[in-house]
This record gives structure tokens, sequence and C-alpha cells, in this order.
């Protein structure tokens, strides 16, 4: 007909490839409004030089309005505010360590958002796609993200007619705002300011740096009249359904039609059961069989908990004020033992009758404390921090359905139990912010469970209780008939106890000692600053990659200095990323500016934030442990995140200086397995070269590198174990003929010798790995020794980069899997043993396969062998495990 088609075209291309790549549980498209924004009426020139839309876009939007519709995607625009507006509000209110959010743009305004939970998902040319976080911002605008709204304030944009400060361009404005870090401590400072025309136009045009700055800043807090579920969004419903596929019909988009019928058909076909040949029981579907009760009274109280003490098991979750473990607390408790029913018991003396809280806490601990009793909880860790902060001491054996979800699909990308309930129960939640709100910027304007009315807090809370017990009874037959058991009944679930009690004693951190490394790392960076300066023959703003490019490439011309050839580039020119410096290392300039950088994201990344993150009550830095974390099984950790507390660079390891023991009488031990992932691939491969390595005490790269080389050990040289060490760990990760050059300094025909010597060397170990990835490609997952599952996905991926990862995932899965499931039960047998033994010595953190304890020094030898003799017979391996144990005032000396 001559309608035109492309954008609507290239947006459907564009929507079925992010969700078939990226399956968000939540998706919204933004819309700018019509209306004149609050920009215009503060400037009405604002946006004056943009075009009119081409009228071929123009009589695409229609269209393209109803293909998000048909795709279930919220369309969300508001009259008076932009469509950026609305994504900053949604950024700010909704953002949390548990929903990271991706922003579908390229808009440079956007970096003004990014932080730990915000990314710019920035579409490229050819398909491409750059995830852009911290450094990436810094990389393009040369300031962190809290800085760019300052940054455009004095460059301006010509796109959107927004004046900024006329003679500042970007270069400029990076520097003055990395020398002074703000505009108004610019303006405070102006007569510091170095280059006089700079100091001249912002004298004369304050009014415009400040007027620019209103226009370029993001709203944040709109009020939003939607709540995040009901952007919720299902991967599948979104692309196989017949409204899609009639609109691609009626757009002539044949090969996108035939990829909806396909869905379509896919779906239609798929079994309700799952591939183990159970059913969900269709009574666990159907939500209208509710009852929900509140006791609030003696009578009813001790009714309640009564009966429960009659059965074998319960669900129960927590009502509390915050999540701080260590100063908030319940505020009532719910409990299912049937599904359907549910009760939900107050403990807060404003909800309770004719009872106090106290006598309440009294009458449920012996049901807490029964040990014949199942408890079983979503996320049992927190319920049972926040019941001890109430005086509520539980008891196993716990059971939960998080890691339950977890243990049968860690693929998965979320395990909160609303995206649980209803992909496996198909029931929606009653969503949180219902009865909250939307998150707030201040703690103390915060709505909490209180505020809520006790009718609406008795629903939602039953409903938690009752839907976990459904969860429960639908994944328990599937962990027993996928042989899952032991990983979930002697792993994780003994596990969650003595992750919950390290997390509640937390860690002691010396202040004043990250003071002075903070100092001491501003003095380097000083130091470095001033060499880069002198190096480059000139002054510039270290953090600017546009300015550095210029110095590196332009001004020195270092890689041809070098010869080095195959710099990578981004569409300004060479990059300057962490690989490209490397490459360039052996010129003083590229490798200080490693070094700057280094220091740099030290100090403001773990030295400067670490102090802020001390509880003020406990005086002590709290940790959150995620057992769902990787998909491997690894533990990994937030809040902050230990397990990347540096340890390879001098300055990372002073930061490990810091965590000291609280009393002057005890000291830190950190305990390590030595060299575990190669002792677990000697067991799981068989090989016996390997093997016989271990068992005899050597040194195994040198033995590795003597067999390899078929040399006497004490012939092998320091280049040999060198080379030998990189495979022994390189091969278990896929490492090829080129990375191994990179790695090694050495040729790629030498490289591809070196692998060819080492896999003679060890046979068996190919004979696994080849294994490893035929069982991944047969089942769709890689198993550890204990049996824990992986899904593995793209064994058979037409793009070769896919491929190779899928099958990287297959070899190191089962070697990574299995060293996590060793330091989990090695966990939870010194938690049992340190308590049997009455020593007073406590675990406090676990850090990749290194666990940190807390010691009185009277304790000390017999802390260590007890350590020792425990992690040294967690797993039976054909190879002896050993560990390096040793003590110190701080976590430096004893690690």
């Amino acid at each position: 007909s001559g309608f035109p088609t492309s954008a609507i075209f290239g947006s459907s291309q564009f929507l079925l490839k992010l969700l078939m790549e990226e399956r968000p549980d939540y998706l919204l498209a933004a819309c700018d409004s019509p209306e004149e924004t609050f920009r215009h009426r503060i400037f009405p020139e604002y946006k004056a030089n943009r075009k009119e839309m081409p009228e071929e876009l123009a009589k695409q939007l229609p269209a393209l309005f109803r293909l998000f519709e048909s795709m279930n995607v919220r369309i969300v625009k508001k009259s008076g505010f932009e469509a950026d507006d609305i994504i900053g509000s949604v950024c700010e209110q909704w953002a949390t360590d548990e929903l990271e959010i991706y922003i579908v743009s390229g808009d440079k305004d956007f970096m003004q958002l990014i932080n730990d939970n915000v990314i710019l998902y920035a579409p490229k040319k050819a398909g491409r796609i750059e995830k852009i976080r911290f450094d990436g911002v810094i990389e393009y605008f040369g300031v962190a993200p809290n800085q760019v709204i300052d940054a455009q304030a004095l460059i301006g944009d010509s796109v959107d007619n927004v004046p900024g400060v006329p003679g500042i361009g970007a270069k400029g404005a990076a520097k003055l705002i990395s020398d002074f870090q703000s505009l108004d401590a610019i303006y405070r400072n102006l007569d510091k300011v170095t280059n006089k025309r700079q100091q001249r136009g912002l004298s004369e045009h304050k009014d415009l740096a400040y007027l620019s700055k209103q226009l370029v800043t993001l709203k944040t807090d709109m009020q939003l009249e939607f709540t995040v579920d009901q952007t919720a969004i299902d991967f599948q419903k979104s692309i196989a359904n017949s409204k899609l596929l009639e609109f691609f019909n009626e757009m002539e988009f044949k090969a996108l039609a035939a990829k909806v019928e396909k869905s379509i058909e896919s779906t239609q076909e798929q079994s309700v059961t799952e591939d183990d040949g159970n059913t969900t029981s269709t009574n666990l579907q159907n939500s209208g069989d509710r009852n929900y009760k509140l006791a609030n009274t003696e009578a009813t109280i001790i009714e309640t908990v009564r009966a429960l003490l009659q059965g074998s098991f319960f669900a129960f979750d927590t009502e509390t004020t915050g999540l701080d473990i260590v100063s908030d607390y319940p505020i009532g408790v719910s409990f299912s033992n049937c599904c359907g029913h549910a009760t939900y018991i107050p403990l807060h003396d404003a909800h309770l009758n004719d009872i106090e809280k106290q006598k309440v806490i009294e009458i449920l601990k012996p049901l807490f404390e029964n040990t014949d009793i199942i408890k079983i909880a979503h996320n049992t860790k927190f319920d049972l921090q926040m019941l001890w902060n109430s005086g509520i001491e539980p008891i196993g054996p716990f059971e939960d359905t998080m890691l339950q979800g977890f243990t049968l699909k860690s693929s998965r990308m979320k395990f909160g139990i609303d995206s649980l309930c209803e992909e496996y129960l198909g029931l929606k939640k009653i969503p949180t912010t219902e009865l909250l709100g939307e998150k707030k910027k201040s703690k103390t304007e915060q709505t909490t469970m209180l505020d809520v009315s006790l009718e609406k807090l008795t629903e939602y809370a039953c409903e938690d209780a009752d839907y976990c017990l459904r969860l429960h009874e639908v994944f328990s037959p599937m962990i027993v008939n996928k042989n899952l058991s032991r990983v979930y009944f002697e792993i994780e679930c003994p596990l969650i106890p003595v992750l919950a009690k390290m997390e509640k004693r937390g860690i002691f951190i010396d202040t004043d000692e990250l003071d002075e490394i903070s100092n001491k790392l501003a003095i380097k960076a000083t130091i470095l600053e001033k060499e880069i300066f002198e190096l480059a023959g000139e002054t510039f703003n270290i953090n600017s990659t546009q300015q550095l490019r210029l110095i590196l490439f332009e001004k020195l011309k270092i890689h041809e200095q070098l010869n080095v050839k195959r710099i990578k580039k981004t569409k300004s020119g060479y990059s300057t990323d962490h690989s490209v410096l490397e490459k360039l290392s052996e010129h003083r300039l590229p490798a200080a500016i490693i070094e700057y950088r280094t220091v740099s994201k030290l100090k403001n990344t773990y030295v400067d934030t670490l102090p802020q993150l001390v509880n003020p009550r406990s005086g002590r830095i709290h940790t959150n442990f995620h057992q769902t974390g990787a998909a491997t099984g690894r533990l990994s950790s937030s809040g902050p995140n230990l397990q990347n507390i540096p340890i390879r660079s001098s300055e990372g390891k002073e930061i490990r200086k810091a965590f000291k023991a609280e009393e002057s009488d005890s000291v830190i031990i950190s305990a390590d397995y030595s060299q575990i992932e190669l002792r677990i691939l000697a067991h799981v491969s068989n090989d016996i070269n390997l093997i016989e390595a271990f068992k005899s005490g050597q040194d195994i790269h040198n033995a590795t590198a003597a067999t390899m080389f078929k040399k006497d050990p004490e012939n092998v040289t320091a280049d040999d174990r060198s080379n030998a060490k990189a495979i022994n760990y390189g091969v278990m990760y896929g490492m090829g003929a080129r990375r191994l050059s990179q790695t090694t300094g050495s040729s790629l025909s030498d490289a591809k010798s070196f692998i060819e010597a080492y896999l003679n060397g060890f046979p068996k170990i190919n004979d696994f790995l080849n294994d490893a990835v035929e069982f991944a490609r047969k089942n769709n997952y890689s198993e550890t020794i204990t049996g824990r599952r992986r899904p593995i996905d793209g064994l058979e991926d037409t793009n070769g980069l896919v491929k190779s990862a899928a099958e990287n995932a297959a070899k190191n899965s089962p070697i990574q899997g299995s060293a996590a499931d060793l330091i989990k039960v090695a966990m939870i047998k010194l938690d049992e043993e340190l308590d049997k033994s009455g020593l007073t010595a406590k675990m406090l953190l676990q850090v990749h396969d290194e666990l940190v304890f807390e010691c009185p020094t009277r304790e000390l030898r017999l802390v260590i062998q007890l350590i020792r003799n425990t992690m040294e017979a967690a797993m039976d391996l054909n190879v002896p495990i050993t560990v390096d144990i040793d003590s110190g005032l701080n976590w430096l000396e004893a690690h």
C-alpha cells in the first residue's frame, strides 16, 4: 500500500532481540508528551533548534505504539514531562540491589543516573550493544556519574538548545569538574580557575550555567502512577501471542511473523509437566482457596501455636520494621501448614488485644525451638536474623523455597518469591509497593509495615506464608526426582544458619587505619599525576579519554614507538581502556596511568567507602552473603562486596590491614584451601600424573612443567614453571593458544606447542574436558561431585563466541562448582565443631577459597588445629586436600 515501515521493522527486530537475549522481568516504554514541559517554562527556547519529525516517521508512530501493546509492553507518558524524566524517576525510586535497571537508550543524558544498580544499555551500529557502567561514564565525560549534570551545565547541548557556558567545551568542563568536583565549588573558587578565558566566561555567564543545570537535570521525584509489578512482562507470552502475529502479518514482516508462529507452536507443544514428569497439582494453582486469619488475642495465639505443634512442618514469614539485620525487628509472623490456609500473629503491642508482645514471644519460642518440626521460609536467613532480634532462637531443620528454586535452576536471574510464584504456581502476589508505596530516598520518609492497616497487613503476611508453602509442595518432589537432595538437604539448607550468624557478627574495621591508607593513596595519586604530566609534556585531565587519546596516540604516538598493532577502537578513535594501556605498558606513561587508575579506584571504591558502611549500633561491617548469587554455586556478597577486596596489588593488600580483631587479646585467622581447583581437576579427571604429583607433595607447577617438557624436576626453569602454571589454571577456563600467548608473552606457535605438550602429558584431563562438554550437550547441564547442576545453554549456537563460552562453562562448572560445595561443607562442619568444642573463636567471612576467623589468643593453637582437621576432611578426594593457615593482628598479616 506504500505505507512506510522501516522504523517499525527496526524496532520490532530490536525488541525481539532484547526480549530473547535479556529476558527482563519488567519492561516499560517511556514516551514524551506533546505538551510543553517545565523546561519550556523556565527557558522558552528549549529545543527550539529541533527540526520537525519527518512525515514518513510521524506516520509510523501509531503503529509503533501498537507494536508495544501487542507485545504486552507498558507504555508510559505524563503531561508536561519528558520520557527522560519518567525513566529518571523509575531509576531513582525502584533501583535496588534486588532490582537492576537497564536504560535502553543511546542518549548520553542518562549517564547522570548510572550507579551500581542502573546500567545504560546503549544500542550501537550492526546490532552491537554497549553496556555502560561507572567506568564507561568516566571514559565518555571524564567525570563520575554524579558529576555529569555539572559537566553538562558547562558544556550545554546544541541539539536541545541548552546554552551552557560559552567557550567551555567537553575537555574544559571535565578538567574544571575534576579540579573542583562540582559547579558550586567552581563558583566558590572562581579566582582559582587558571584559564583566564574560562574564568571570564564563568563569571559573565553564571546565570546560563545554573539555567543549563536546571535544563539537563532529569526529574527523579515524579509521582509514578504505576507500580513495578504493573510493568511485569512474561518473555514467552510477549512473543508467542496471536496479537503480535496478526500485527507482523499486517505489516508484511514475513520473517518476523515466522518467528512468532514458531514460538506459538513451541508454547502449545510444551507440556505442563516438568521434564522429570512431575505435574504441578491443580489445586495449588487455584488462588481462590484462601482462608487467612488474624490471631491477636491470647486464646487465638495459643490455639494457633498448639495446632502448629501437632504437625511436622510449617511455612512462616516475618513482617519487619526494615531490612537492617542489626537494628530492625519483626512486628509479626505468619504461619501456614496447609495450602490456602494461613494465620498472622502480631509481635507489636499496637496490634495485640489482651496480651503483650513479650508474652507472645514466650508462646512462640517452643514452636521455633522444636527440632521435630521443619521450618520453611523464603530467604530463611533473613527471617532467622529478625527473630533473633526479638529474642526467639529458632532451631532447625530449616528449608528454603528460594534455595529450592536456585538448586533446581541456578541460571535464573531472580529468585524472589513473586517471580517464582508467577512461574511455578501461576499466582501473582500482592506487591509490596501496594502496602508501602515506592522506595523513598530517606529512611525517615519511608513508609514501614507499622503504617499499614492491620487488615491489609494480615492478608499480605498470610499470603507470603501460604504461597511459600505452595512453592515448597511443588519444589520438593522435583528436588528428589532430579537427584538434588544431597545438594539441597546436606549443603544449602544447613548453611542457612551458619551464614546468618556470620552476617550478624560482622567484622571489625579500623576506620583510623583506612584514613591513613586514604591519605597515602591521595599522596601517591598526586605523585603519579605529576609524573604523568611530565611524561606527557603537559597537564591534562587524566580521567578524560578524549584528552588521554590525544596524548598517547596523536602527540606521543606511543603505539608507533612500540610497534604495537591492533589497538582496539571506539567510535571516537583509539580506546584507552585497561587492555590497551597494558599493551602499551612498556612505555612508562601508560604504565603510570594504569597505576593512577588503580590507586583512584582503591581510594574511591573501598578505602573511602568502607567507613560509611560501619553499622552505628554494632561498630562493625555486616556483609550480606548470597547463596543464589552465582550459577556455579559459589557464594557472593554485597553491602559491601567483600569477595572483591583486592589482594594482588600492594596497595590493595593494604586495605586488609584495616580488618582486625576487635578485642586486644584476639587475632584474625585466615584459612585458605591450597590449589583446590587443580586438586579437584585431578580427582574428576583421574589423571595419574596429576594425582601422583599431589600425593608426593611436589610443587605442582614444577611437576607439571617436568611432565610437559620431559625434564627432570630439578632441570625445570622459571619460564617452564611459569608456562605450566598458566596452563594449569587456564585449561579449566578454556584458555586457547592466543590467550596463553598473551598471558605468558610467548609466541603463538610456542603457546600451541605448550598446550599440546600439556594435553599429551596429562591425557585424562583432555578426556575429562571433552566428556564434560558432551555431558552438558546431552543433558543441558553440568554436574559437580555432589550432584549440583548448572544449566548450560548455547552449545549448539551458530554464533561461535556463544558456543565457545558455553563449552568453557561446561568444562569449568564441575570444577568451580565442586570447590564451592567443598567450602560450604567445610563451613557447616566448622560451625558445628566450634560449637561443640566450647571454644569462643568465631567464623566471620568466606572469600572464594578462604575462611576468616576472630580468635582469642589463648585459643589460637587449638582453633588452628580444629580448622585444619575440619577443612581438610570436608570432602573425600583421591588427592590430599591441604589448607594454608596463618594468624595476625589484621587480615593482611593473617593471609
